[in-house]
């Protein structure tokens, strides 16, 4: 069950990029990178359209007047930055033809053209769920750039953990149905996390030898007469429905600092052994890119 409260002012906007956006039918690229309701967006429409028009008939005096209202609004609403900023965008996450009906993307491209329009929109919070699916190696760094200054706050679910250590300044961690929060990168994150569980186990240790010295207390034939021996025996009860600190026993492995280098991971005389069995005896093997 998932349930609690957001409450945020009404002046705050969100924009939300989903895992495997699904865009709206009947919308071109270029139309959906401006959808919105701010007063920029509305202008960058309308400066499209009526650049749109006049390119289709140039000699239309018409058309050429909605052209200078147009370009009056873009000064009045400051959107010319937002202009260059959506074309450079567009044109760092690959996006070219603008005039393509978003229906006939591939699930990369959407997910491209949907980063683009959550980058563009003006925004206080912007929250990101597995961005760099479908992005390439080029791409995820330049995205890394981008977000390192990004003028509003951004949250991100992410399982790339080198971007999560170039972007983030604060890691958040749900376990067991506890919440840590941790000021830093992904390598503060597992430095503090790994000092946070020794405590844990330390805690503990300290209350299995407590529990063992009540418990041979009470073994003892200790009667429950006085209390302070029916503290005694509350305590004994309150400390062996407590829960120790969960171990996944998962293997994790370090990262370095490129994501694809010469060689993407190597194994030297590797022997991996369980209950008496050998399952893997002096393995060797280099894994380079592009393989498979």
């Amino acid at each position: 069950t998932e349930e609690g409260d957001i409450v945020k002012s009404g002046s705050v906007h969100v924009e939300f990029l989903h895992q495997d956006p699904e865009l709206p039918a009947g919308q071109t690229v270029l139309e959906h990178i401006y959808s919105g309701d701010s007063a920029v967006m509305r202008t960058l429409r309308e400066y499209e359209k009526a650049l749109q028009d006049l390119n289709e008939a140039p000699e239309n005096a018409v058309l050429q007047k909605n052209l200078l209202t147009a370009q009056g609004k873009m000064d009045t609403n400051h959107a010319w930055d937002a202009n260059t900023l959506a074309k450079t965008v567009l044109s760092k996450l690959g996006v070219n033809d603008v005039t393509k009906p978003v229906h006939e993307l591939s699930g990369g491209q959407k997910k491209r053209v949907a980063i683009a329009k959550n980058l563009i929109q003006p925004a206080d919070l912007l929250i990101l769920d597995e961005p760099t699916n479908h992005l390439d190696n080029e791409t995820i760094e330049w995205l890394e750039g981008y977000l390192a200054q990004y003028p509003g706050a951004v949250m991100l679910v992410t399982h790339d953990r080198y971007f999560l250590n170039r972007v983030t300044n604060r890691i958040y961690e749900l376990e067991n149905g506890s919440l840590y929060t941790y000021q830093g990168n992904y390598e503060v994150f597992l430095e503090k996390r790994a000092e946070r569980e020794a405590q844990a186990e330390q805690k503990e240790t300290k209350r299995q030898n407590l529990l063992r010295r009540e418990l041979a207390w009470l073994r003892r034939g200790a009667k429950a007469r006085s209390t302070k021996q029916k503290a005694r025996i509350d305590r004994v009860e309150a400390l062996k429905e407590q829960d120790g600190p969960s171990s996944s026993g998962a293997l994790d492995f370090a990262i370095g600092s490129h994501r694809l280098g010469k060689q993407v991971i190597e194994a030297e005389q590797v022997t991996i052994s369980y209950g008496g069995n050998t399952l893997v005896d002096s393995f060797s093997e280099l894994i380079i890119p592009g393989e498979r």
